[in-house]
């Protein structure tokens, strides 16, 4: 006990020398951590930066490129608050043209007109219909219009997007499961459906798909899954993308008493809203002549029958951020587009981001940003980027309200479980970012001194646990909050 009480007396006392500037006791920090043998065979990227100037503080290859997961969506959720602005609304609209009788005959279509809203139909937001009740409504308001029969087709109008739903460069694998579900003009309940097997079998016994919700028309489920032990967690995979509805499920899940849960990606998202908005209206007596799906705009005078917002474009970064939606912020980033180059597209939004660090003095030309959400292995940023990015975008949005949209380091999100025997717990506010040997942190630190920083940590290619990886990061935030 003696020895291991000197021990650590003698590092302490080696990790801080009488005399450091500030800047010298976060640079000793930082090389102390990175200096663990666990990142030997690592690429490290670091940067403390100070808020109010801007300027950098500390760090480790600094300006070293490597891929930051999911921590890139601080670039475009952020960015979307100020291309957009905080209160900025997504809408949909329900239409109809053509000519309605006097006996609510309806001689033309009803139109589902997307508006990129990643929320519709969602159950994460109390001011949002969710998916069933949002078919009710719609129902509803087509009555409510007077109309009875529909001697047309219910149309999905995706045309508010002119790319494919999907980056290019995300993986096979990820393609058939909700996280990779992409942004379509017209979204629906997340895109994403629930597979539910039973999973009381033995271990070994093939797990018998119980129920699919909501059903898809054509979707055709080729399943694989098989039981394991009940602490291997979910180890299932949906193959299939966009516009496949032949999909593989193959992989195990744990062994349990009841039911367990997996979600897929929609094969044709606006499709199925208007295959489901025809089946409500067919068992409510209101007959149509089928479904369609609008590419690109039509150009013909249509009517509006109700009009559907989004919760703010604040909220919904809020919950982007803090549960890591890739949906959003692919649907963000296209909107971005949109709203600046006139075509919503992710490459478009991409060149608007970059077009803002080049603003605020970053040279984006040696970063490669492929996507909104951070999913694709391609992308590349640095510390130096990021760090300098948090802190200059706070004189365009101010800081609480950047502060409201990111997860609080021991409370929430993916990090609720961080700092929980440091001072630094409740005055770190972060996005973390995870892959196969790869986890980021990007965000903001109150510092004990009370000084503003913004920092970033990307590490990749470690082969330790990622478990072993986060605690290390995690004390070092913690000792750059109580040096900073």
């Amino acid at each position: 006990m003696k020895a291991k009480l000197f021990l650590s007396l003698y590092c302490l006392l080696t990790w801080v020398i009488p005399g450091q500037s500030q800047n010298e006791v976060l640079q000793s920090l930082i090389d102390r951590t990175l200096d663990d043998n666990i990142f030997e065979h690592a690429n490290a990227s670091v940067c403390i930066a100070e808020v109010e100037s801007g300027a950098i503080l500390a760090g480790h290859r600094a300006h070293k490129v490597l891929v930051p997961a999911s921590s890139l969506k601080l670039f475009t959720s952020f960015c979307g608050l100020v291309y957009l602005g905080p209160e900025y609304r997504f809408k949909t609209s329900l239409e109809y043209d053509g000519a309605l009788k006097d006996d609510g005959t309806l001689e033309g279509n009803i139109y589902i007109k997307g508006g990129g809203d990643p929320t519709l139909g969602s159950n994460r937001f109390d001011s949002v219909l969710d998916f069933d009740d949002l078919m009710n409504d719609m129902y509803n308001a087509i009555r409510k219009a007077g109309i009875n029969c529909i001697k047309g087709n219910i149309i999905a109008d995706e045309s508010v997007f002119d790319s494919y739903p999907v980056a290019p460069s995300w993986q096979w694998n990820d393609l058939g499961n909700y996280y990779a579900s992409g942004a379509w003009g017209l979204n629906i309940n997340e895109n994403q459906y629930f597979v539910h097997f039973g999973n009381r079998e033995i271990i070994g016994a093939l797990a018998e798909i119980k129920k699919v919700y909501p059903s898809v028309k054509g979707l055709k489920l080729s399943n694989e899954v098989t039981i394991d032990s009940s602490h291997t967690g979910d180890q299932a995979y949906i193959f299939g993308g966009p516009y496949n509805f032949g999909k593989r499920i193959v992989g195990t899940i744990p062994q349990g008493k009841g039911l367990f849960t997996i979600k897929g990606s929609i094969p044709d998202p606006p499709e199925f809203a208007a295959e489901r908005l025809s089946i409500k209206l067919d068992k409510e007596n209101v007959q149509s002549s089928g479904v369609s799906t609008l590419y690109r705009e039509n150009k013909s005078a249509r009517s509006l029958i109700k009009e559907y917002s989004s919760p703010s474009l604040k909220d919904i970064v809020a919950k982007t951020n803090i549960s890591s939606l890739n949906l959003h912020s692919e649907c963000i980033l296209k909107m971005i587009g949109l709203n600046e180059r006139g075509q919503g597209s992710g490459q478009n939004g991409i060149a608007a981001i970059k077009s803002k660090l080049r603003f605020y003095g970053i040279d984006p030309e040696v970063l490669h940003i492929e996507d909104g959400s951070g999913l694709s292995a391609r992308n590349l940023i640095s510390s130096a980027s990021m760090a300098l990015f948090l802190a200059e975008i706070t004189q365009e949005i101010n800081l609480e309200i950047l502060l409201e949209t990111l997860a609080i380091g021991g409370y929430n999100g993916t990090v609720g479980n961080m700092f929980n025997k440091s001072g630094a717990r409740g005055n770190v506010w972060l996005k973390s970012g995870s892959m196969t040997g790869i986890q980021s942190y990007s965000g903001y630190i109150k510092a004990k001194s009370g000084k503003w920083l913004s920092f970033s940590v990307i590490i990749n290619g470690f082969s330790a646990k990622g478990s072993i990886v986060r605690r290390k990061l995690n004390d070092l935030i913690a000792e750059i909050y109580e040096s900073g």
